[in-house]
């Protein structure tokens, strides 16, 4: 095992967590890929999870790896991924602070800053959340003009 030291400025981030892609269930719980900083990807002055991987192309490893119950895969799956509130967590080199994005909702639910700063290792760090427009729920209605209008394919 590597151990790894890092020198910090007094501003900058005093312990790592982890950067990720995710989804936070009715339950309460997240579902999300993610990564140390050490395996982030570099994506203009942001690591994250990864450039080529969002949402859209984890949904199905994510209701495959998360469900439990495979008799409900595909009716969840069918939903879409927008059915459950997701978003990311970044690292911003340049503030060295981590970026929840996420949407409006999430960002004033007190309860949800706590659970997702102790599930990515947050406590403890710099940390900013940011409502992004783009992360709403959604649940596909089955009538293509409607569902094209909020989901990208």
């Amino acid at each position: 095992m590597v151990v790894k030291i890092r020198k910090h400025n007094l501003n900058e981030s005093y312990k790592e967590g982890l950067v990720g892609i995710w989804w936070y269930t009715d339950n309460r719980e997240f579902w999300d890929f993610s990564k140390t900083l050490d395996n982030a990807e570099n994506d203009n002055g942001y690591l994250q999870y990864s450039t080529t991987k969002n949402h859209l192309n984890l949904w199905r490893k994510a209701v495959e790896r998360f469900v439990k119950d495979k008799t409900k895969w595909d009716e969840i799956y069918n939903k879409g991924y927008k059915s459950i509130e997701r978003g990311r967590v970044v690292y911003n080199i340049r503030t060295q602070c981590y970026e929840v994005i996420c949407s409006k909702e999430l960002v004033n639910d007190m309860n949800f800053r706590k659970a997702c700063k102790d599930y990515f290792g947050l406590n403890g760090n710099r940390v900013d959340f940011e409502a992004l427009n783009h992360y709403h729920k959604q649940e596909l209605t089955g009538n293509p003009a409607i569902d094209n209008l909020y989901y990208d394919w």
